[in-house]
């Protein structure tokens, strides 16, 4: 029979200092929010610009993101082509069923890669700040 131990003695530090960052730490999450959504934006309108064709001049430029809200505990914003904005409603070529007129573009693969490394490296920051601000870093 194997045994496995795990020293969580470290996650229960974390824990404990997330706990005592928490009260302003909500406030630089927002702004962490805000900056991955707009790098992710950035990301997805350099790729789409790379995949819209003549047939898409304004596509790239209808993707944006809506002001990062907070409710319930949850921080939370959305991106992508806003359907109100020029060509924003063709969206749908993100992912188009394929075939010889068109072919599924999927541009926020690239955006959902930017925005994943850029939650983590900025709640880190986020964090860090927090903490020192409070002396317990």
């Amino acid at each position: 029979m194997t045994s496995v131990e795990f020293d969580f003695s470290e996650l229960d530090k974390l824990t404990v200092s997330i706990e005592d960052a928490a009260p302003d730490l909500g406030s630089k999450m927002v702004k962490v929010i805000r900056t991955s959504a707009y790098r992710g934006r950035q990301e997805w309108i350099k790729s789409a610009r790379k995949n819209a064709g003549p047939h898409l001049p304004a596509y790239p430029t209808s993707v944006d993101f809506d002001p990062v809200d907070v409710a319930d505990g949850e921080i939370f914003t959305e991106l992508g082509p806003n359907l109100e904005r020029n060509q924003g409603a063709l969206g749908i070529v993100e992912d188009a069923p394929g075939g010889v007129r068109s072919k599924p573009q999927r541009n926020y693969e690239r955006a959902e890669k930017v925005i994943e490394a850029d939650l983590v490296k900025g709640t880190l920051i986020a964090l860090d700040q927090s903490l020192r601000e409070k002396g317990l870093s």
